[in-house]
């Protein structure tokens, strides 16, 4: 005996077509709202972006340095020597037996991307920047995205322009890494939030394998997979913490098989920047200097810029944002503020990377009337272009 399947009857293709239809619409409803949230953030970013190349070329030529000097300073020295020249093997010590400043207290993923744009014939600092201006502009409509996971939408979109608007955003247009960087971390935790845990610990890792602060983000993905994992028993968030950390730790070992030294990126740093757990010392001495010099003028602006953002973070955790967000805000605190040496001059640009910390400014300028918003954010995008081009043209220390 066979049973014959009734074919679907009319009525029953014409609901499905309308079913199909009004998902449809819905999906380019929820499109265009998220477009219309991101495109205003995505103009006042590349205004920002545009203010701070102008900058940097202004400070290039009243300095006398060619722009590509000045987008290569500091930092991005070092870069552009493990892109060109790797690791060196032995390590280079001093005739006390310490080691030096090298090029092993620098990770290897972000001269791999930008020795991948130069096979195509860009100059190394063309190549940085490029790749630099599309990783900031990813990372400025992740960021909003983020903050839809737990502010408004209004507060959302200023925490994007805050970043972008931050006093040392320049290093979004020179070749340091905080763009690559940030782009991975604001990727990683948006999928963190969104519980999709193998795409944030993959990006966890890519974040740990461009700069050291990476393991902050590691531990903040790997805080949200437990907290599934003991809350709702998804055990899926286990991938996360297993694979968050992945970039940092094999960071540090391919420096060390290159360098000959299994820790030689700790000994670099510990000997060669003087990094050392100074609990924020090194900040209170900066607040006691003198402005009558140079170095006392900087030092205690930087100091005062500081204690504004560790208030700013305190205000962020006591906010209550979700527990992943809290770890990244907390750790990611603690990195920048309580060790000296020479990364204590880097604080404010770690922090920058940790931008959930700047959300109590984004809540509070809510309430301000649009034109003040508007007007405060292009003055801060302009004050970033000065300091910017102070910064890589002419100051004495690094940022």
């Amino acid at each position: 005996m066979t049973t014959e399947v009734a074919a679907p009857s009319a009525d029953s293709r014409a609901g499905s077509s309308v079913g199909v239809r009004v998902a449809d619409r819905q999906q380019a409803v929820r499109t265009t709202g998220r477009w219309r949230l991101l495109r205003p953030v995505l103009i006042f970013h590349l205004v920002a972006r545009a203010l701070n190349v102008a900058g940097l070329l202004v400070a290039s030529a009243i300095s006398g340095r060619s722009f590509s000097d000045v987008v290569t300073r500091w930092d991005g020295q070092w870069y552009y020597k493990v892109a060109v020249l790797g690791y060196q093997s032995p390590l280079p010590t001093r005739p006390d037996g310490s080691y030096q400043s090298s090029t092993a207290a620098f990770f290897p993923l972000y001269p791999l991307l930008v020795n991948g744009l130069r096979s195509v014939g860009l100059l190394y600092w063309q190549a940085a920047l490029v790749i630099n201006l599309v990783a900031a502009t990813a990372a400025v409509l992740i960021i909003v995205l983020v903050g839809l996971q737990y502010l408004d939408r209004r507060s959302a979109q200023l925490l994007g322009c805050l970043w972008t608007a931050f006093p040392v955003s320049v290093v979004l247009n020179t070749t340091y890494t905080e763009a690559v960087f940030t782009a991975f971390a604001a990727a990683a935790l948006l999928f963190a939030l969104r519980r999709q845990w193998l795409l944030a610990g993959l990006l966890a890792a890519l974040a740990g394998a461009v700069r050291s602060p990476g393991i902050v983000v590691a531990g903040a993905v790997a805080l949200a997979g437990l907290e599934a994992i003991v809350r709702r028993r998804e055990w899926r968030g286990l991938i996360a913490v297993l694979l968050a950390p992945l970039g940092f730790l094999a960071s540090i070992g391919y420096i060390g098989l290159r360098t000959g030294t299994l820790d030689a990126w700790r000994l670099t740093e510990r000997d060669g920047w003087h990094t050392t757990l100074s609990y924020g010392a090194d900040w209170v001495d900066y607040l006691r200097q003198s402005p009558a010099t140079v170095h006392g003028r900087l030092h205690l602006i930087l100091a005062i810029f500081a204690v504004g953002l560790m208030a700013s973070a305190i205000v962020a955790i006591a906010l209550r944002p979700p527990l992943p967000i809290i770890g990244l805000i907390a750790a990611g605190t603690v990195m920048a503020f309580a060790y000296g040496g020479v990364v204590t001059n880097a604080a404010p640009r770690v922090m920058m990377s940790f931008f959930p910390a700047l959300a109590p400014i984004a809540i509070l300028m809510v309430r301000w009337p649009a034109v003040v918003r508007w007007l405060l954010l292009g003055l801060g995008a302009v004050v970033a272009a000065v300091i910017g081009g102070y910064y890589f043209a002419f100051s004495p220390i690094p940022v």
